[in-house]
């Protein structure tokens, strides 16, 4: 246990109310810690002083002038060590444990499902039911075999699926009975920052109902074609959940109907070209990317569709924002994202981008990466939304929309 304990700064510390109690919700944006941790709001004046400058007993006087209590240096040492033991500290005990979960991914030939047995079961026919279930109870419908073709992608959430995966079922649906695709590319928003601005994978994806493998070939094909060939970093997808829920809706409609792979692509901010007002695709290495991308598709001749895992909107005081956003609020959220997808239905991704712009990404749309470079890559001549929803998180009074494209 360090003597001058150090929070890490890459943690984001929300106050949030729980059933009448104030607290302190740490959110690990890296996923170190697997857990939302919450403590009493209490300890805020512990954590300004825990920034590797001081030590128990320097703590312990900080503490005492600033609420005049005794804090018995074996309480405070007890509160490093819990926060330590969850990886909340910068300490020997942290650095040594990243060390070791990296060269465990380095290893690895498939990537794990990290979701299962919270988001979804882990039983594989607890998991099918689980899926089943969200074209039933209020989703499309059960998908039919059809054999149009029409269909050139599909965007679909990333949201928590409890509550919500009746939205992602609208897009499926239209995938399965619209699209006769074998090689699915898969956008996903890189909640946690990436190595580059897109980063392949070419681990296989586990999902309870199977493995969805991963076109290996196909990416191979796209690093010969780039101009600038950098080092294949891929840590960025261990723990990203973007396109872990795609693999899963992609196994339980298709596993046992046709042979399909996936090639898995983490898209990084294009926070910079936002403000800036400029298009994604006067950025050299996007541009290179899109090009790489589609010549390798026209060269390998397969059926392909492409997927963005995007969510809209993030509002409220657990995105930043001094707002908050409740139900009464939803025709309001409503209209702004209308205003934005609009372009998308008229299959415009540089007016998307530009609505974006215009209030310098404000509303922060997590999957604006995703969506663009999906509509980049398929040239659809138009788009139609087929269902919108909003989650609320009520402890914070905050909210996420989404919705569920089909991309012609």
């Amino acid at each position: 246990m360090s003597e001058n304990p150090k929070l890490r700064s890459d943690l984001v510390i929300v106050p949030v109310e729980l059933e009448g109690q104030k607290l302190l919700m740490f959110q690990d944006p890296n996923q170190w810690c697997e857990e939302i941790i919450f403590m009493p709001i209490e300890l805020a004046p512990f954590l300004q002083f825990f920034d590797g400058a001081h030590s128990v007993r320097e703590i312990q006087e900080q503490l005492m002038r600033l609420t005049g209590q005794l804090i018995l240096s074996e309480d405070i040492e007890r509160l490093i060590q819990q926060m330590d033991s969850r990886y909340l500290l910068d300490s020997e005990n942290f650095r040594a444990y990243v060390n070791q979960i990296k060269s465990g991914w380095e290893e690895a030939e498939i990537r794990p499902e990290i979701l299962a047995g919270r988001s979804y079961p882990l039983d594989p026919i607890q998991c099918k039911k689980f899926m089943d279930d969200f074209y039933l109870e209020d989703g499309p419908g059960i998908a039919q075999e059809n054999s149009s073709a029409q269909l050139k992608g599909i965007v679909a959430p990333h949201i928590e699926l409890r509550g919500n995966g009746g939205v992602y079922a609208y897009a499926y649906k239209k995938l399965f009975e619209e699209s006769q695709a074998e090689l699915f590319l898969i956008f996903g928003t890189a909640h946690f920052g990436t190595e580059d601005i897109l980063v392949f994978s070419e681990k296989h994806f586990q999902t309870p109902l199977g493995i969805a493998e991963t076109d290996r070939e196909f990416i191979q094909g796209v690093r010969r074609r780039l101009k600038k060939k950098g080092k294949i970093r891929d840590f960025s997808h261990r723990r990203e959940h973007s396109i872990e829920l795609q693999a899963l809706f992609l196994t339980h409609l298709f596993k046992e109907k046709r042979n399909f792979k996936i090639v898995p692509i983490l898209v990084g901010s294009f926070q910079e070209l936002i403000e800036k007002g400029i298009s994604p695709m006067e950025d050299p290495l996007i541009m290179d990317y899109v090009n790489a991308i589609k010549e390798e598709i026209k060269e390998s001749g397969k059926k392909t569709a492409v997927i963005a895992s995007a969510d809209l909107a993030h509002l409220g005081p657990r995105y930043g924002d001094k707002e908050t956003y409740a139900p009464i609020r939803e025709e309001e959220i409503k209209e702004d994202d209308r205003k934005m997808l609009q372009w998308l239905e008229k299959a415009d991704s540089e007016g998307f981008i530009q609505e974006i712009a215009k209030i310098k990404d404000r509303r922060k749309i997590c999957g604006l990466g995703p969506i663009y470079l999906t509509f980049k890559i398929s040239e659809p001549s138009k788009a139609e939304i087929l269902k919108w929803s909003v989650w609320y998180d009520q402890s914070s009074r905050s909210a996420v929309s989404f919705c569920a494209i089909a991309v012609y």
